[in-house]
């Protein structure tokens, strides 16, 4: 413990002693990723889309988008900058650490020059193996960071869902992880051993973090694990002070509230960027220091400070500080009153219930659901049936093939999931209880190749028939159906399924089913003006439903529908201001 207990002192030691030094550069880190990198990235991808005609990017055009050779190239350059930013960001602070550690007198420029003189190497064979350094570090990343850093590097959950479906896909997709996380903890090393030596090439610098001690490695992990904890624990603190004032302000003076709120926001946000910051420049600090230790000395070169330095700095915290403020009070005086989000149940209430049953939809709407989705797929008989996959075996674990068998075949089987067993029912038999439960459905219509020419003249009969035709949503991921249906039935309310998008949406639909993953604030800004309704799936965790019905989507789609419910009606006209920072903070812990 004695080398931790140095490590950790000179790490704290040199960041106070150079706190100008990271200071400056954090902040020209952060003025290049917001001036150039962000901008740059969203010009490029513009210039894709127009390049290949493009409106947006699906699932549906993916394929032939990525195949495009201006494409190629410009992923290729995006690639490679974004490469180039890591290498310089981290290795600017691995240098500095270095030089900090030796007492060695440093410049900025000189450090530019000597990561410059090595840059070079990237454009050749070792660019690929820095591509496998930082994908090897990923799922590192996202055990030792798990906040909004890394939450948008995660697999979307319909694809985890799916692998974790089964007990063999939940042993490959352990079994890959720990490979990985493995892997990634002997080639930590890496990237401060390649800025550090002037003649070394970054294959030989993962050797070499490869052959570093295990037991150096673990107390190296278990430095950056407490770092993690006590950052944590400092931001739990900061954020119980800092409400504190929001707390008795707006049960004495709800008047204040909205502008306290706004403050607070400001305020935290201010700090969660310097504590990361911090956190960043000590597992520099601490990487550097295991992989070349130098013992702590006082009596090495100390940088000198003018206290002029401050009064700039003092002014754009403020500045910036103001900013925040009146864009979060902006912000909130939105979101004042009820969301009206639809609560939309995911194949009926699977809790307790069978997916895509008729007790399933019986539990949904005694939940309270909004709406309750149902998948449908047309027999071999032309008849719709209530079912989700295209096969048998995963229900019923039985070989068949649905768009195979007759809707009376399908009707006399058992289905089993979760310990529960039910019947396969009729797309007529959930209408029929949905109308007597008096709640509408989503009907999603599975596209398996072999539909009847008149799959869609039949639906819009069946619901014309049952008088539903106004009140029902019906969705597809087959957007050419989808317009014929909306041309057919004019009342009805049409949406497209997409599993992937990206770009700026533009379609003759009613609504827009999209995972969660692909959301974003200017996506839900488009489709409001567009007036098309965006509805999101599926959202199975306290912190998406949050976060989505807080922004008043049109539309959340879950297999929890009564914890939906629940968070729909906190947040309300008469929820704290307070609550409503919790809402957006929690995630964080």
């Amino acid at each position: 413990m004695h080398k931790e207990g140095q490590v950790m002192r000179q790490a704290v030691y040199n960041i106070y002693m150079y706190r100008i030094d990271y200071i400056q550069v954090f902040a020209l880190i952060k003025l290049f990723q917001f001036l150039l990198i962000v901008p740059m990235t969203a010009i490029v991808f513009k210039l894709m889309l127009r390049v290949t005609g493009y409106t947006h990017i699906t699932e549906q055009n993916i394929q032939s988008f990525m195949v495009h050779p201006f494409v190629i190239s410009m992923f290729i350059l995006l690639i490679v900058l974004v490469f180039l930013f890591i290498y310089y960001e981290m290795g600017f602070l691995f240098l500095m650490a270095y030089y900090q550690q030796r007492g060695i007198r440093y410049r900025y420029l000189h450090i530019w020059q000597q990561l410059n003189r090595k840059v070079l190497s990237f454009f050749s064979i070792q660019i690929i193996f820095l591509f496998i350094y930082i994908a090897l570090l990923l799922p590192l990343a996202l055990f030792i960071f798990p906040l909004t850093l890394t939450q948008a590097m995660t697999i979307p959950h319909f694809l985890t869902d799916e692998i974790m479906s089964s007990r063999s896909g939940r042993l490959l997709y352990a079994a890959m992880v720990i490979v990985l996380v493995i892997v990634g903890i002997r080639s930590i090393l890496a990237l401060p051993i390649f800025t550090i030596q002037p003649k070394i090439s970054l294959f030989r610098s993962l050797i070499l973090s490869w052959r570093f001690s295990k037991r150096d490695l673990l107390k190296l992990l278990g430095l950056v694990a407490m770092l993690v904890t006590v950052l944590l624990l400092v931001m739990l603190g900061i954020t119980l002070i800092s409400t504190w004032p929001l707390y008795m302000l707006e049960r004495l003076i709800p008047s204040t509230a909205l502008v306290t709120a706004g403050i607070t926001i400001a305020f935290l946000e201010m700090i969660f960027v310097v504590l990361f910051s911090i956190l960043q420049a000590m597992i520099s600090q601490v990487m550097v220091a295991f992989t070349y230790y130098t013992p702590l000395n006082k009596t090495r070169f100390i940088p000198k400070f003018r206290r002029r330095r401050y009064k700039p700095l003092l002014f754009i915290v403020l500045f910036v500080f103001i900013a925040l403020s009146v864009m979060n009070i902006i912000s909130l005086e939105k979101s004042v009153y009820a969301p009206d989000t639809k609560i939309i149940a995911h194949r009926g209430y699977t809790e307790g219930n069978v997916e895509n049953t008729i007790s399933g939809l019986v539990s949904a709407a005694s939940a309270g659901a909004d709406l309750i989705e149902v998948d449908i797929q047309q027999t071999v008989d032309g008849q719709f049936v209530v079912f989700h996959d295209r096969t048998l075996r995963r229900l019923t674990g039985k070989n068949g093939v649905i768009s195979n068998m007759t809707l009376g075949e399908l009707k006399t089987l058992t289905i089993h999931a979760n310990g529960f067993n039910d019947k396969i029912s009729s797309l007529d038999d959930f209408i029929e209880i949905a109308r007597a439960l008096n709640v509408s459905l989503l009907i999603e219509l599975k596209v398996h190749g072999k539909e009847t020419e008149d799959v869609l003249p039949k639906l819009v009969e069946k619901l014309k028939a049952y008088k539903v035709l106004d009140t029902y949503y019906v969705q597809s991921s087959d957007p050419q159906m989808m317009s014929q249906l909306k041309k057919l039935a004019p009342n009805l309310r049409v949406g497209i399924v997409y599993a992937l998008n990206i770009g700026p949406m533009d379609e003759t639909v009613d609504f827009i089913s999209l995972q969660e993953a692909w959301v974003t604030d200017q996506l839900i800004s488009e489709m409001k003006q567009q007036k098309i309704k965006l509805f999101v799936w599926t959202l199975n965790k306290d912190q998406s439903l949050h976060n989505f019905i807080r922004k008043n989507v049109n539309g959340v789609i879950t297999d929890l529908p009564d914890m939906a419910l629940k968070i729909r009606k906190k947040q309300n006209e008469r929820e704290y201001f307070l609550q409503r920072i919790l809402n957006l903070l929690q995630f964080m812990f």
